[in-house]
């Protein structure tokens, strides 16, 4: 497995990698994962799989590029015990390599930058502004794979529009819950908190962040004892606190900042909403896991999100950047408890039929067939 987040896992992709790594492990494969490191390469042992943490120089634009020498490196010397490279989206550098290679987009890089973010600050303007070598180490990616993957239907759709992807070759493998997400939400034994809102993820613009703070505010006038969690970090954190600050609504929102997974389950399984107001996204981890745990959730009608969400059936789907529209699905379901309910089944069981990592694995081992043969 190649991926360029950090292990321990700190964000979906990592809890993706690690949890798909450990059901392969399961079934009698060696797993090695490959990811950033510092400057010096470290070989440690993560939960029953072994982790290579390669050189990574902060030099940009051409980070990315630098990195894949270390890993270039790493394949020539150990391509004899290598059967596989499976390599995970964003953003892994351009390998050389005769090994049969198996890529997964969690998101595209490229068309993201390009055509779902907007220029908020110099930061974004950045990030547009060096799309260009996305899309060539993407594009090298997509060229040197015989099996590309997508987690989501909309994620296959933008690889077809946006780059040299022949229509129906992507492979969709969708995400899944960890067994402890899924165990804790067959056996909810705590009562949960009908007035607690729960957001998980990056403290990011592109999240929607400032989408929910402007939508709690009408939800705090309509129903006072309401009360918005916010678990997680990141750069927006300064505007996200001055938002609140200015809206008055600092006894109505918590920011928790980042938590461990027991943390976030504990969480999970406290609240009875999760919301998910992002601008774009791939198929989020957290948002599965709150479906798991008989949260009833509303978000944003983009690629991922509508992968699982049903508005009226499992969960309920609103216009993204538009937090009138978050307000009023956040007080319906507040104000509807029967609604809640029937909508967090019909999730739960969506995800233990669709979305465990079994299945997964059982389409990532078909791809990974059709790549070696």
């Amino acid at each position: 497995m190649l991926t360029s987040v950090p292990f321990p896992p700190v964000c979906g992709i990592g809890n993706y990698v690690a949890n798909l790594s450990g059901e392969l492990k399961k079934r009698g494969h060696d797993v090695v994962v490959v990811t950033r490191g510092t400057s010096k390469i470290q070989i440690v042992e993560y939960d029953n799989f072994v982790l290579y943490k390669l050189p990574f120089i902060k030099l940009y634009p051409f980070h990315v590029d630098i990195h894949g020498l270390f890993v270039n490196n790493f394949l020539k010397s150990y391509k004899k015990n290598i059967d596989l490279l499976h390599i995970h989206t964003p953003l892994p550098p351009a390998i050389r390599t005769q090994l049969p290679i198996v890529t997964t987009f969690h998101t595209p890089h490229f068309s993201d930058s390009v055509y779902s973010n907007d220029i908020v600050d110099f930061r974004y303007l950045l990030t547009k502004g060096l799309a260009i070598f996305d899309y060539r180490i993407e594009k090298s990616l997509i060229s040197s794979s015989r099996v590309v993957s997508a987690v989501a239907e909309g994620v296959k759709l933008d690889l077809e529009r946006y780059y040299p992807v022949q229509s129906g070759k992507v492979v969709v493998f969708g995400n899944g819950v960890n067994e402890r997400f899924l165990e804790a939400g067959r056996s909810i034994s705590r009562k949960k908190d009908g007035l607690m809102i729960l957001y998980v993820g990056r403290l990011d613009y592109q999240k929607g962040l400032l989408d929910l703070i402007e939508s709690m505010s009408i939800v705090a006038r309509k129903v006072p004892q309401a009360r918005l969690v916010l678990v997680g970090k990141g750069p927006l954190l300064p505007q996200v606190i001055k938002r609140v600050n200015e809206l008055d609504l600092q006894e109505k929102v918590e920011i928790k900042g980042f938590e461990s997974r027991d943390e976030v389950l504990a969480d999970c399984l406290s609240a009875s909403i999760f919301v998910l107001p992002s601008h774009y996204e791939g198929l989020a981890t957290v948002l599965l896991e709150a479906m798991a745990c008989g949260d009833a959730v509303v978000a944003t009608d983009v690629r991922g999100n509508s992968d699982v969400v049903v508005s009226g059936k499992t969960g309920l789907l609103v216009p993204k950047k538009e937090p009138i529209a978050l307000a009023n699905a956040i007080i319906c379901l507040l104000e509807n408890p029967d609604l809640r309910e029937r909508l967090a089944k019909n999730a739960r069981r969506l995800i233990e039929e669709e979305f465990t990592w079994e299945k997964v694995a059982n389409r990532v081992l078909e791809a990974y067939l059709t790549a070696i043969g």
